[in-house]
């Protein structure tokens, strides 16, 4: 073809249109995939790696070497823990707060996006105070949280009670309270993001089958119902479904409020990073009861095998007897 050729006048090659989309398309995606494979896959295959090896001491070795080993024990330890009373009190916290992003945000997510897609009075307003906390940093929100709860809450209740109040979210505070604060922020801040994606996926439902059901005689309960969450329980799935399978990974903002020194109100998010944290602390040497890193990539290993075929069965399970759109 004469595009292909090298041009008579300036000596420079002519691409086609093909060639074209092929470079930018090559451009655009180079840096999300490159940054797949080495946040993702190489970090994932790594963890996979270390689960199967264990470090042992060099005998007489001047420099303190270790030489690794493959072995299965970390697997053995890591299920052992999997059943004590510790890893049960986290399995305990996190399931609580599946439950409550389940059965408490989203249904009430669901109706402010309701709400706010039938442009009811104040929607608009309701829609940027729920989307200032998505681009405010939620460690900004987290510290002005805690200062809130830790130290005016505690002064306003003093003055008010005229007796010693202890502030939320303090170390010296007992598990439940701290657990149910760090809790109460964690939903508020997904709050947002919920009501946006719903009110999202509401304005993009066909009007026309609004309007149709309304001459039939169906109240505003009876369209959200019966119309608007059928159209959008797609969404709805997916933010289950994804909510079930980070259950181990969310971290319940924890960090925020106790950086790494709090054990009390432990989810397995929280746990793996603060374990993490500890042993690059100690130069990767665990000792007494601290889990080493080899030990708590087993743990994550089983954490996966646990997650993945109850998420496919959830979501077949919502897939099946969900809303249907006919």
């Amino acid at each position: 073809m004469e595009e292909n050729k090298i041009s008579a006048e300036n000596g420079k090659r002519v691409y086609t249109r093909q060639q074209k989309r092929l470079v930018f398309y090559v451009l655009m995606f180079a840096l999300p995939i490159l940054q797949f494979v080495l946040f993702y896959l190489y970090v994932n295959f790594d963890s996979f790696v270390i689960a199967f090896q264990k470090k042992t001491p060099i005998l007489g070795s001047i420099t303190n070497g270790y030489e690794v080993v493959a072995t299965g024990e970390n697997f053995i330890k890591a299920w052992k823990f999997f059943f004590s009373e510790e890893c049960g009190k986290m399995i305990w916290n996190s399931i609580q707060l599946l439950f409550c992003q389940i059965v408490i945000v989203t249904p009430l997510a669901l109706l402010f996006s309701y709400y706010i897609a039938k442009e009811k009075p104040g929607s608009g307003f309701f829609r940027i105070m729920l989307y200032l906390p998505q681009v405010i940093s939620v460690v900004v929100l987290g510290l002005l949280f805690q200062y809130v709860v830790g130290t005016v809450y505690p002064k306003a209740m003093e003055q008010y009670f005229d007796k010693e109040v202890i502030g939320l979210l303090l170390p010296s505070s007992s598990y439940e309270q701290n657990f149910t604060t760090a809790l109460i922020f964690t939903l508020w801040f997904s709050f947002g993001t919920n009501v946006l994606i719903y009110t999202g996926a509401m304005s993009g439902i066909d009007q026309s089958i609004v309007e149709s059901a309304q001459l039939d005689g169906v109240n505003s309960f009876q369209e959200f119902i019966f119309i608007y969450v059928p159209l959008i329980f797609s969404t709805v799935t997916t933010f289950v479904i994804t909510g079930l399978a980070g259950i181990f990974n969310n971290q319940m903002n924890l960090h925020i409020f106790f950086g790494n020194a709090d054990g009390n109100v432990d989810v397995f998010g929280y746990y793996f990073y603060r374990i993490t944290a500890m042993n690059i602390a100690s130069g990767g040497n665990a000792s007494g009861n601290l889990m080493n890193l080899n030990t708590l990539a087993a743990l994550g290993l089983i954490a996966t095998a646990i997650l993945i075929p109850l998420t496919l069965l959830t979501r077949k399970l919502l897939n099946k007897y969900g809303p249907s759109v006919e």
